[in-house]
């Protein structure tokens, strides 16, 4: 029996059936109205902001409210916003004023990951993080289609270009932000840095099967203590 005679799907013996593809002049016009309905939200966007910003002057030039109130409100709401625009996946982000990755010689992290990756299982490759314009442009590190432009993550959470072996694939080419990112301080990976003590929760995240470790314990009881 043939795949796909389910009703409703075509046969894949039936050329005829199939939507034609797209030829280039087809989609720089698709392409084209895209730019122009974005720039009719541009332009509303902007004469919404106007119309809030010309009401707060005045509500704030007739003493109704004070600039320090005006700012925590404006604080609140655009965090609750941004909330609620992350939980429905319509947010575009990008790391601004991100440097040439390729012209890093400071701010880097010089850490001897290898050495520790028994240890840590690489779980830095495990966040999250918008690429900047360089990485999009150059088309090597990939991203996330659903959340654009965040790394793109496989199932098992880690980054798309971390092989099995826990090393980058792309290293000669990795984003600014894994060039400056420095583990030692982060609670998230690291309990005790110095120490070589993980945190439990990294563990429980790349290793399933592994019970929390006994120095990680009296390390967090001390801290308790303290």
């Amino acid at each position: 029996m043939p795949k796909n005679t389910q009703p409703g799907l075509p046969a894949p013996d039936r050329p005829a059936d199939r939507e034609p593809d797209l030829g280039a002049a087809e989609l720089l016009a698709g392409f084209h109205d895209l730019l122009r309905r974005t720039g009719i939200t541009a332009s509303s966007a902007l004469d919404a902001s106007a119309l809030v910003y010309a009401l707060a002057d005045v509500l704030v030039g007739k003493g109704v409210l004070s600039l320090d109130e005006l700012d925590r409100a404006r604080k609140d709401v655009e965090s609750r916003l941004s909330t609620d625009l992350v939980e429905k996946g319509v947010t575009v982000r990008l790391t601004d004023n991100a440097p040439d990755k390729y012209d890093m010689t400071e701010g880097t992290a010089e850490i001897d990951c290898a050495s520790r990756l028994h240890l840590c299982h690489a779980a830095c490759c495990r966040l999250r993080f918008a690429l900047s314009e360089q990485d999009i442009e150059e088309s090597i590190v990939q991203w996330s289609v659903r959340e654009p432009y965040l790394n793109r993550q496989t199932d098992d959470g880690y980054c798309a270009h971390i092989g099995p072996d826990r090393f980058c694939g792309i290293y000669e080419n990795r984003p600014s932000i894994c060039r400056s990112y420095d583990c030692r301080k982060d609670s998230r990976i690291w309990v005790d840095f110095d120490a070589r003590i993980p945190n439990d929760e990294l563990l429980e995240a790349t290793s399933p099967s592994r019970a929390p470790s006994t120095a990680a314990k009296k390390k967090r009881s001390r801290r308790r203590r303290e």
